[in-house]
């Protein structure tokens, strides 16, 4: 999956991303998006860094869901 942010410096970056329920950040197999960095995404730095969704398969999107329902459900 491809992402992209917008950082302090203004400017808007592309950043790859994977979806999995393998990460220390997920709980009771609740998917997380993990950056290339290993670092989990959260909903904080979704929203301050304006990340978006550039290129997603299929079933990252149905997993996507999973998330934001989750997010929303604590956001």
């Amino acid at each position: 999956m491809i992402l992209t942010y917008c950082n302090i410096d203004g400017k808007r970056h592309r950043v790859r991303a994977k979806i999995t329920t393998e990460h220390p950040s997920s709980h009771y197999g609740q998917p997380v998006i993990v950056l290339d960095d290993g670092d989990a995404l959260d909903l904080q730095s979704w929203i301050l860094c304006n990340y978006q969704i550039v290129k997603a398969s299929k079933n990252e999107l149905q997993q996507l869901e999973k998330i934001k329902k989750d997010w929303d459900y604590y956001g």
